[in-house]
C-alpha cells in the first residue's frame, strides 16, 4: 500500500513544465513505502532550490512533514488530511500547549515562529511541548491559526512565512499525532528518530550553491582569482553533498532493514554535525561566489545578489547551528 508519491524526480523534465505552481512538491498519496528515502528527498530538494530556493525551502518542509506523518500517524489520518491534494507543511519546534478535554477533543495554544509557507497550507503539523514524555504534533486547518506577525525569516523571502498563533483551538483528539514510539501496526519508516525531519534541510543551500555554479562555470577563464574561489567552491560542495548523502544512504539502508532506532545523544550530536557542515559548506560557497564574481553583465549582477541575500539569511536558521563554534548539539 502506497501513500506518498512524489510528483516529479530529479531524473524527470523540468519539473516547471504543466505544474501549477512553479515546482511541484511530494504529496503524502500513495503509502510510506514510498517515503522512506531519505537521499530521495535530499536529491528532489536539491534540484528543486538549483532553481528557485525559496520552493526548495518549501519542498524540504513539505517533504519532511510527509515523511514523519507517514511513519505516526494512521491511515485514516493520512487519507484525510491529503485529500484533495491538500498543501500540508509543519513546524515541529515543540511549542504548543495541548490539553485534552476528555470528550474526544482538546484544545491548544501557541506561538510557532518560522511557519513556512503557512500561507499556501491547508494543514499544519504544529508540534507540542511533550507532556509526561509523550511528543504530540496537532494537524490543525490553517484558517484556525492567526497570523501574529509576518515574518520573512531564513531562506523564505518568497514562501510568506509567519508567526502563527493559536488560541484556545479546539480539535478533534483523531487530529493529534504521538510522535513518541513508532507505531506497532505501521510498515518501518524511515523517521526512527523525530530529528530525521531536518535530514533534507542542506539540500537547500547546496542546489543553491550548485545552481549559481552552473550559471557562473562559463565565466570562469584562466588561473585567475575568481577562477580560484570558483574551483574551491566547486569542490567543497561536491564533498559536503557526497559526505550527506553517504549518510543518509546509510540510514536508508537501515530503516529497509528495520534497523534504524531513536538516536542516542551522541549519534544525535553527530548527526546534527554533519547536517550543519553540509549546510555550512554551501552558504560560504554562496557567499563567496558572490563576492569573487566581478562581472557587468546585469542579469547575472542581479542574480548575485538574490543568491548572496538568500545565503545571509539562512545562515541563522536555529536547526543548523554552526558547527564552526561547536554548537552542533
Amino acid at each position: 500500500m502506497g501513500r506518498v508519491e512524489q510528483v516529479v524526480s530529479p531524473d524527470t523534465a523540468d519539473p516547471r513544465a504543466g505544474a501549477e505552481s512553479p515546482y511541484p512538491l511530494v504529496w503524502l498519496r500513495g503509502g510510506p513505502e514510498e517515503s522512506r528515502s531519505l537521499v530521495q528527498g535530499l536529491e528532489l530538494v536539491r534540484h528543486v532550490a538549483a532553481g528557485d530556493v525559496a520552493e526548495g525551502w518549501l519542498c524540504m518542509i513539505a517533504n519532511g512533514t510527509a515523511h514523519y506523518l507517514s511513519t505516526f500517524a494512521s491511515d485514516e489520518l493520512l487519507d484525510r488530511t491529503y485529500a484533495r491534494d491538500n498543501q500540508v507543511f509543519g513546524v515541529v519546534a515543540p511549542v504548543g500547549v495541548l490539553r485534552p478535554d476528555g470528550d474526544g477533543t482538546a484544545r491548544i495554544d501557541g506561538r510557532w515562529r518560522f511557519a513556512s509557507g503557512a500561507d499556501r497550507a491547508t494543514y499544519l503539523a504544529m508540534g507540542c511541548v511533550p507532556v509526561e514524555g509523550r511528543r504530540r504534533s496537532a494537524l490543525l486547518r490553517r484558517d484556525l491559526l492567526r497570523v501574529d506577525e509576518p515574518w520573512a525569516g531564513p531562506g523564505l523571502l518568497a514562501t510568506t512565512s509567519h508567526t502563527l498563533r493559536a488560541d484556545d483551538v479546539h480539535v478533534d483528539e483523531t487530529d493529534v499525532v504521538d510522535l513518541t514510539d513508532l507505531p506497532s501496526d505501521r510498515p518501518t519508516g524511515i523517521y526512527g528518530d523525530g530529528e530525521l525531519f531536518l535530514a533534507n534541510m542542506p539540500g537547500v543551500p547546496l542546489g543553491l550553491a550548485e545552481g549559481l555554479l552552473a550559471l557562473l562555470g562559463p565565466t570562469v577563464t584562466g588561473t585567475s582569482a575568481w577562477a580560484t574561489t570558483y574551483s574551491d567552491a566547486y569542490s567543497r560542495c561536491v564533498l559536503a553533498r557526497h559526505g550527506v548523502t553517504d549518510m543518509l544512504r546509510d540510514l536508508d539502508t537501515l530503516a529497509r532493514n528495520g534497523r534504524l532506532k531513536p538516536f542516542a545523544p551522541p549519534l544525535r550530536a553527530e548527526f546534527r554535525a554533519l547536517l550543519s557542515g553540509a549546510y555550512h559548506v554551501a552558504l560560504d560557497a554562496v557567499l563567496a561566489l558572490a563576492a569573487a564574481c566581478d562581472t557587468a553583465d546585469p542579469a547575472l549582477r542581479a542574480r548575485l545578489v538574490t543568491a548572496r541575500r538568500d545565503g545571509e539569511t539562512m545562515r541563522p536558521h536555529g536547526a543548523m547551528r554552526s558547527y564552526l563554534h561547536g554548537r552542533s548539539g
